[in-house]
């Protein structure tokens, strides 16, 4: 009585239905596991890197700059003013390109002139700035990149 009862619970129609839902439920958490495992094991979307604006404001007689301190990686959003009644030139860093060289740039605004130049400052450090044509003496000043 015992060897009929179970030959019922395990015909080959049944050991094959259950073997089916057993593949079905494995196949199922592996293809979940395997769409979530990417998402987790990434990092989130870096942050956009930082921007600051440094005021450059050019007179007849004096370079203004702020801030004079900028942090490392930054993208600096340059704003070069002339408030003078001269043309002025504007020179900060290593203008020339090369091994060796560091960034910078240069700009002659005309009197009530305005112009724009970014920057990024990936490099550590001083970079000199000048205005050569302010006065009897060219303005110096030091810009700062921590």
């Amino acid at each position: 009585r015992f060897a009929c009862h179970m030959r019922t619970l395990w015909t080959p129609g049944k050991i094959g239905a259950m073997r089916r839902r057993t593949l079905f439920v494995a196949a199922s958490a592996a293809l979940s596991l395997a769409i979530a495992t990417p998402a987790l094991s990434h990092p989130q979307t870096t942050n956009p890197g930082a921007f600051e604006t440094v005021r450059v404001t050019l007179t007849d007689s004096s370079v203004s700059v702020k801030p004079k301190v900028s942090g490392r990686g930054v993208t600096g959003i340059f704003v070069i003013t002339n408030r003078g009644t001269k043309t002025h030139t504007w020179v900060i860093g290593d203008v020339k390109r090369g091994p060796g060289k560091n960034i910078g740039f240069t700009r002659t605004l005309r009197p009530g002139q305005q112009q724009s130049v970014v920057m990024f400052l990936n490099y550590r450090g001083v970079l000199p700035y000048y205005s050569p044509n302010t006065g009897k003496s060219p303005i110096k000043g030091i810009f700062t990149i921590k």
